[in-house]
């Protein structure tokens, strides 16, 4: 089963009620949950969904979502909330970084229920993975800058530099995990034991990598597509969607408690305090969306135009952007409006996009 918009809708407005009252109990809960238990087995069902050659067949437009998409967004917020808004500079690249990543989970259940194009789908549902793991690390790095450097030329390029290194560490490791999981996807091999091994490797991946400061989204995801590409070799198609109904059960479980607890970590008065700087910030993610949908995607070759729409309403935040507000030190200035103001955003666009999506997307001719 996958959730229908509605059903995300109301999800985030239970935990909205419930957050009234145990708020402070559900923001450190948010964080830690996201990283270390639901956004594994999130990743790794969305990679094993995603088909490779199609892939390929998009790779201009994934790459120009996924890195420069990411710099350009994260630059634009930065910008409007520092230069419109006045907060610190610090801050405010710290916000941009958090909100650079895209969680199109509600764009996805349309996905399943019109008719649009596979590379389509598989190009929006590519930058989530993508863009995801890129702000996580350049998260990192800034959170590192901003709290014990000035941002100068030098400490730019080491923060460039070692986000690249992250990424390269967490695709290698990964693929390695999924050529070793990919020993036990045999056909004699039971059900049972395919389940877990990818259940194994999928944690394992996300884990070792992460703690050796890499990044533990690109290895899950690395680690989901190795083993995918191998059991579409060795396994028979019975074994196969047995493994794709478990893992499928996993993520639907898994982001409908996000979900919930997205809207129970949230703290409504506070949002109000900070309608100015929220305005300000929804405006930056607003204006970035469109510049990367219409600007950066004319440089993708027969990327038709509502194509381009739907990539610019694929621009919902989520998980991994609370999971970072809510990790934020702090001893960083102002990381209470970044927080709450990051909080804001993701509320507002899931909403939306519970709302309205379906009826705009269905309205589109998406034919190639």
């Amino acid at each position: 089963m996958t959730l229908k918009l509605w059903q995300i809708g109301a999800l985030v407005v239970a935990g909205l009620i419930v957050g009234e009252a145990k708020s402070a109990y559900f923001g450190p809960l948010f964080a830690f949950a996201t990283f270390h238990v639901f956004l594994p087995a999130i990743i790794f069902e969305a990679a094993w969904q995603l088909d490779l050659r199609t892939m390929v067949r998009g790779w201009r437009a994934i790459v120009l979502l996924a890195v420069p998409g990411v710099v350009l967004t994260a630059a634009i917020i930065a910008a409007s909330v520092h230069y419109l808004g006045g907060l610190a500079l610090g801050a405010s690249l710290v916000l941009g970084t958090v909100l650079s990543a895209t969680d199109p989970v509600a764009v996805t259940a349309i996905f399943r229920r019109l008719p649009v194009p596979a590379l389509l789908s598989t190009i929006v549902e590519s930058e989530s993975l993508l863009n995801d793991a890129i702000a996580v690390v350049l998260y990192r790095e800034v959170i590192g800058v901003v709290t014990v450097a000035s941002v100068t030329g030098m400490t730019v390029a080491t923060l460039a530099g070692r986000a690249v290194l992250g990424s390269l560490l967490g695709i290698v490791a990964g693929a390695a995990f999924g050529l070793a999981g990919s020993t036990a996807l045999r056909p004699k091999s039971p059900v049972a034991v395919q389940i877990v091994v990818t259940f194994a490797a999928a944690y394992l991946s996300y884990a070792a990598v992460d703690a050796f400061g890499g990044s533990g989204i690109f290895s899950t995801i690395a680690c989901a597509l190795v083993m995918r590409q191998i059991e579409r070799t060795r396994c028979n198609i019975g074994m196969a969607q047995s493994v794709e109904r478990a893992w499928h059960a996993a993520a639907t479980a898994s982001n409908a408690v996000l979900f919930f607890l997205i809207g129970a970590a949230v703290e409504l008065l506070h949002l109000w305090d900070l309608r100015e700087i929220l305005g300000w910030t929804i405006l930056g993610v607003l204006v970035s969306r469109a510049l990367v949908a219409y600007g950066l995607l004319q440089f993708s070759p027969k990327f038709m135009r509502s194509w381009m729409t739907v990539v610019r309403l694929a621009g919902v935040r989520g998980a991994v952007s609370l999971a970072l507000a809510s990790s934020i030190p702090a001893s960083l200035p102002n990381a209470n409006v970044v927080r709450d103001a990051t909080f804001g955003v993701v509320i507002a666009t899931i909403l939306l996009g519970s709302l309205t999506y379906q009826r705009r997307i269905g309205r589109l001719d998406l034919a190639p």
